[in-house]
């Protein structure tokens, strides 16, 4: 058995804390440290790992492949034994793997676990955390976090890092922590560093991604979020509330709730989840406390289309007491893309109750065509399609709602008033 070695940099996982947080750009061997320091504890004692990510449609997605390689590499075979979807010690240690979002029944079994290392965490939602943190309850058990920032608004940095307490640690991590770090990577290192600084910070430095590259709606939610606009924000029970959905069934189904207050659009709520049946949705829709516009709950079009139970959900809606409008079919989804980019102007989110759906529109992102060098003409579908596109659908419904409140511009700055001390977003 070969000699596994843990860089200094990696040696606080060997002490006790609730948390442990690495975060950075490339080359840091994050993952493999990680992988590592757990294969070694869980020679040491009986425990059960559970390795998670937001989302593992198989476990081919997972860190399965990395464990089950560190155990070849080291000589480990004789002590683990790899399964096609765990990895077990002798001593009754389990690796076990899990996606946490939409996956609520599965981690609720959670109870038992001794350590939960969520990779790729940049991507995980407020939502999640806040099942999943409640389920590692045994008695000593730890929270692992590794992940490679791209916003400073996301979830896992705001939480975790700038909120980080005395229950947790946080170290950022680089190439220079890495002792095994390779000449060929080295090399790739400079020249990005040499031909594109902006990307060279990102990738390799573990700064935040202030290129915004390929993001759809990035430029229009940081003036948002410098304008105030993305805050507290109230509910006005004199102004009605319409939803807009974006349907799914064995993929995601996701909901906005908004209001117009004389011009501006209130975006109130967001909510996700998959698995469900329309009957979940009228319920959760009815027990918001909201004074809701007739026929004011906006699908897309292939809401008029029959699914798994073979009923339309606009007549699943109106059979539970919801009038539903359709919205027209889109042949091209850009000019979708370019309405919600001009409705964002005259937008508000709550922070917090908006908080997933954020995340979702800021990550959003046109893919990259390798062949050609050029962004593609539609972002990729991905686990922030859904949120985006509701929020799509959510710009055609307001402005079937209110006519085209984009072809003019108010006089001087809408928001000025906000920067009033009696004014709610204050």
């Amino acid at each position: 058995m070969a000699d596994l070695q843990i860089p200094k940099a990696f040696k606080p996982l060997f002490s006790p804390k609730r948390y442990k947080v690495y975060y950075g750009g490339r080359g840091g061997a994050k993952s493999h440290n990680i992988a590592r320091a757990l294969l070694i504890q869980g020679m040491q004692r009986k425990m059960l790992i559970c390795c998670a990510r937001e989302i593992q449609k198989s476990i081919k997605d997972s860190v399965h492949r990395l464990l089950s390689d560190l155990i070849t590499e080291y000589g480990l075979q004789d002590f683990y034994r790899v399964l096609e979807t765990e990895i077990r010690g002798k001593n009754g240690t389990e690796f076990i793997f899990r996606g946490l979002k939409h996956n609520t029944t599965d981690l609720k079994s959670l109870e038992g676990t001794d350590v939960l290392w969520i990779e790729e965490a940049e991507n995980v939602s407020k939502r999640s955390y806040e099942i999943i943190i409640p389920t590692i309850r045994k008695d000593n058990s730890e929270i692992w976090i590794s992940f490679n920032p791209k916003n400073r608004s996301d979830p896992t940095y705001t939480q975790f890092v700038k909120g980080a307490d005395e229950d947790t640690f946080v170290k950022k991590v680089s190439w220079r922590d890495n002792p095994f770090f390779p000449e060929v990577l080295n090399k790739e290192r400079l020249k990005l560093e040499a031909n594109d600084p902006e990307a060279y910070e990102h990738i390799w430095e573990g700064g935040f991604d202030t290129r915004k590259s390929g993001a759809v709606y990035a430029k229009q939610l940081d003036k948002a979020r410098a304008e105030g606009r993305i805050c507290k924000v109230p509910y006005d029970p004199a102004f009605e509330v319409f939803t807009a959905h974006d349907l799914g069934f064995g993929d995601a189904y996701a909901i906005w709730w908004l209001q117009f207050v004389g011009r501006e659009l209130r975006w109130l709520e967001y909510y996700e989840n998959s698995g469900e049946q329309m009957d979940f949705y009228a319920r959760l829709i009815k027990s918001k406390p909201y004074n809701y516009m007739k026929d004011g709950h906006f699908l897309p079009h292939d809401g008029g289309h029959g699914n798994i139970r073979g009923l339309k959900p606009t007549v699943q809606f109106a059979d539970m007491g919801i009038e539903t409008t359709l919205l027209p079919r889109e042949q091209d989804i850009n000019p979708g893309i370019e309405l919600l980019r001009q409705t964002i102007h005259f937008s508000a989110f709550d922070a917090d109750k908006c908080a997933d759906g954020l995340q979702a529109l800021e990550n959003y992102a046109y893919e990259w065509d390798e062949e050609r060098s050029v962004f593609k003409s539609k972002p990729k579908h991905d686990w922030a399609s859904h949120g985006a596109s509701a929020a799509r659908y959510a710009a055609l419904a307001a402005a079937e709602i209110k006519g085209n409140i984009t072809e003019t511009k108010p006089q001087g700055d809408p928001y000025a008033h906000r920067q009033a001390a009696s004014s709610w977003m204050g």
